[in-house]
């Protein structure tokens, strides 16, 4: 005879859930592992979370031993930030035995540089063998996925994702507001390697110092190569930094600059940096791609350019010239970090609901 209580009392899945980081975030020195970190700190404000995170072999260390210690008994789902690069087999086996244990699992769908080869060349055989797994392991990625995020609406075109969750980058309200700086300094956060929009930067800081001599460019960078720097004119410095260090080297910056040069690849890329930037309170200026463009216009926190020099060079001057609109712009821009949509927690919410555990 059947117990009528135990009958009627459904079992109940865990609310607890699982990130699946596809990168070793011992150090964040790169964008995809800052959004690892700053998602999984979000998660755990919402709800019991656990994390595998880590290089090829890290990863599958991790989850085999994640499993064995009943790991899926713990969570109610999957919440995985995939590699630039391609999904590894046993990263697809492990969410394959996740949907099998009914679990949902959401896929974060990163990049689609591959499908930008004119703009990212493939120059080593290695890229080419890691171009050519990255094409496989894309459809069997999207298969295995019971809800598929993407940080853009072109990005999720360009991947073939008919159904996506949009999951852009976040704020963090938690960052120092560092108000508007001293006068005559720019900053930047870039790469000093063709593509990354510096080189146009630097030749609009020329027009803006026949108008402001006293103007100069910070360059904050992951790396310096000493070679590239003594190129450099006397009004650049070029200081290595990794996020932690940003509000020091922030701190006197005026306005931030943002030259992402416009192409195919970046009308649908939606950077980590900019949300990021906007949190410190500067004025920011940057080139008129989609994403940069909606980004600006719902915040108020800054100006946008076309990514030429004498475009730059515009907006630059517009802010350094008048104070008021620097302050403006720089209260814009925090208001906009602080607002409970815009945050890492409201990405958090977007995820935790989207795989029924709210």
């Amino acid at each position: 005879m059947i117990n009528p209580e135990v009958a009627e009392t459904p079992r109940r899945r865990a609310k607890g859930i699982l990130l699946y980081g596809m990168y070793d975030i011992t150090i964040q020195d790169r964008a995809p592992k800052i959004r690892i970190g700053l998602m999984t700190e979000a998660l755990a404000r919402r709800a019991h979370t656990e994390r595998i995170t880590g290089g090829r072999a890290g990863r599958f260390l991790a989850a085999g031993r994640w499993l064995a210690s009943g790991g899926p008994r713990r969570v109610g789902g999957v919440y995985v930030e995939t590699s630039t690069a391609s999904a590894m087999p046993t990263d697809l086996l492990f969410l394959a035995i996740m949907r099998l244990l009914h679990r949902p699992v959401g896929v974060f769908f990163r990049d689609a540089y591959q499908l930008f080869r004119d703009i990212h060349p493939r120059l080593r055989r290695r890229q080419v063998i890691s171009d050519w797994l990255w094409r496989i392991s894309l459809p069997l990625l999207r298969r295995v996925a019971s809800v598929r995020f993407a940080p853009s609406p072109g990005m999720a075109a360009a991947l073939g994702i008919s159904d996506p969750v949009m999951l852009p980058p976040g704020t963090d309200p938690t960052l120092p507001d560092l108000g508007i700086g001293d006068p005559d300094v720019v900053a930047t956060v870039a790469q000093l390697t063709p593509g990354s929009g510096v080189d146009v930067l630097l030749a609009a800081m020329e027009l803006v110092r026949r108008r402001r001599p006293a103007a100069t460019l910070k360059i904050v960078a992951r790396g310096v190569d000493a070679a590239t720097e003594a190129t450099l004119p006397d009004w650049v410095r070029v200081t290595p930094g990794n996020r932690a260090a940003l509000p020091d080297l922030l701190r006197p910056a005026r306005l931030i600059v943002l030259p992402l040069p416009v192409n195919d690849y970046t009308r649908i890329e939606a950077a980590v940096r900019l949300p990021d930037l906007i949190g410190y309170g500067k004025p920011m200026v940057v080139t008129d791609t989609p994403v940069q463009r909606a980004l600006i216009e719902v915040s108020n926190g800054g100006v946008v350019t076309p990514d030429t020099a004498a475009g730059l060079a515009e907006g630059i001057l517009a802010i350094l010239q008048d104070e008021a609109l620097a302050r403006r712009l720089a209260a814009g821009a925090r208001a906009y970090a602080c607002s409970p949509g815009a945050t890492w927690d409201a990405r958090a919410a977007t995820v935790i609901e989207s795989l029924g555990l709210d």
